[in-house]
């Protein structure tokens, strides 16, 4: 990662720290309160209709809602581990290495209307800003042709064009090859020409429209929150309950509603 990813990382781990030490206070006397409640007598009302509603839908219930939030969860995990690879093999991106890509530049989504060649020769591989390309091995200097859509460096950040020219080795290069690039939505060439050894991958086509707005946002510092906060509650939550649960049942039984043993059955 570079400077600026360590400082956005440290910056939402600060933050997240901040925000889940706040909510553990919040929520530690949240409940403190309400078993205090519960044992006070305040809630028993509606405490023994939610036992007797809980008894007579049986549990099958609880099991479908553990069920069901574990599939969000892992659903949660696996949309995590997607947007963490399709980023970290966008750094990597090289020869022989071929990844997902998250298109952040509105630079190939049209044809401009001065750009013939693209009509001329049925051009209509265009992807908008947040389309998931696919990018593929770089194939040799020389086996690169006009139009080919490629991957290159400049100055740290990855840019894809289309090649619209190549200057073949001369006395000026006699041993690489000059390439000339532009994006299909630009009027000019880009500033410089491209070498090679510039390149990272080179586009196959293939896209996915919009989705890579979903990425985008998860590799954001609000998306590192969002996803930390949701594990934070997903474990929190289920310590919360069970103490909730003691309270509930020890006052159930306390009141007669429930036997001992019952109670005993229930925690487990």
């Amino acid at each position: 990662m570079s400077g600026y990813d360590w400082y956005i990382f440290f910056l939402c781990l600060v933050v997240f720290t901040l925000l889940t030490g706040l909510f553990s206070v919040m929520l530690y006397y949240v409940i403190k309160l309400t078993i205090k409640a519960i044992n006070h007598g305040l809630e028993d009302e509606r405490i023994i209709t939610e036992y007797q509603k809980n008894k007579a839908r049986g549990c099958f219930s609880d099991i479908l809602c553990r069920i069901v939030s574990g599939i969000l969860l892992a659903v949660i995990l696996a949309a995590f581990a997607a947007s963490v690879f399709v980023q970290l093999s966008g750094n990597y991106i090289g020869r022989g290495f071929s990844a997902p890509k998250v298109v952040m530049s509105a630079s190939m989504s049209f044809k401009h209307e001065e750009n013939t060649y693209l009509e001329e020769h049925g051009l209509n591989d265009q992807f908008d800003t947040f389309d998931l390309v696919f990018l593929e091995q770089l194939p040799g200097e020389f086996e690169l042709e006009l139009y080919d859509i490629v991957v290159y460096d400049y100055h740290g950040e990855l840019v894809i064009h289309r090649i619209v020219g190549i200057e073949e080795p001369n006395e000026k290069h006699p041993d690489c090859r000059y390439f000339k690039l532009q994006g299909d939505a630009s009027k000019y060439m880009d500033e410089f020409p491209v070498l090679y050894e510039q390149m990272r991958a080179c586009y196959n086509g293939k896209h996915i429209k919009f989705v890579g707005s979903f990425f985008a946002f998860m590799q954001s510092p609000a998306g590192y929150l969002c996803i930390l906060l949701v594990l934070f509650a997903v474990f929190a939550t289920p310590v919360a309950e069970k103490k909730l649960l003691q309270a509930k049942l020890a006052r159930l039984t306390e009141i007669g509603v429930i036997q001992f043993e019952e109670q005993a059955m229930e925690v487990v």
